[in-house]
């Protein structure tokens, strides 16, 4: 029998692979995400901050997605990724009220998608799947020794690696394919 704590950790499991593959990607392309980040903040700063502050995002997706994933018993962890999907959601609106069309580079070189009404609805869903992965779980079904926290650790690490490579070898192979653009 299927319970709720098992939809929790399917949710929570989602999320963490989704922050670690975006995250990843956006690590890769950190120019492209930083123009995208430039759209949110009308300030007049460097290019470099805007830089540093697209890879502070991709890092705290990294960050998140591996913790979520190595201690799922922690709790604040869902929180924290509740906030973000919170904020994804903000993001998502604001960019089709005021940015439609654009690319919102929330995957990096790896994705296409845009500011548009499919990408609230997606934000929508991630806000829910967010909002599943707070229930309660039964501490037999989140009980990990240090041996499995270090696997998955190491787990989490590859999947973030593989977007990376993925995100570069794409974003490289679109600066020198223009069919590919």
């Amino acid at each position: 029998m299927i319970t709720v704590g098992v939809f929790a950790l399917v949710a929570k499991a989602l999320l963490a692979v989704m922050l670690l593959v975006a995250g990843g990607a956006k690590v890769a392309d950190r120019a492209s995400f930083a123009a995208t980040v430039r759209l949110f903040l009308p300030l007049r700063i460097s290019w470099l901050a805007f830089r540093s502050i697209a890879l502070g995002i991709a890092l705290v997706e990294l960050a998140l997605g591996i913790a979520s994933m190595s201690w799922p018993a922690i709790g604040l962890f869902n929180l924290l990724v509740f906030v973000l999907a919170c904020g994804f959601l903000v993001v998502s609106g604001i960019g089709y009220v005021f940015h439609r069309g654009r690319s919102c580079m929330c995957f990096g070189a790896l994705s296409r998608r845009k500011f548009d009404a499919a990408g609230v609805v997606r934000s929508i869903a991630i806000v829910a799947l967010a909002v599943i992965s707070m229930s309660r779980v039964r501490p037999t079904l989140v009980s990990v020794n240090p041996t499995m926290v270090i696997l998955v650790f190491l787990a989490a690490l590859v999947v973030a690696l593989a977007a990376f490579t993925a995100a570069k070898s794409l974003a490289i192979a679109r600066r020198f394919d223009p069919e590919m653009r």
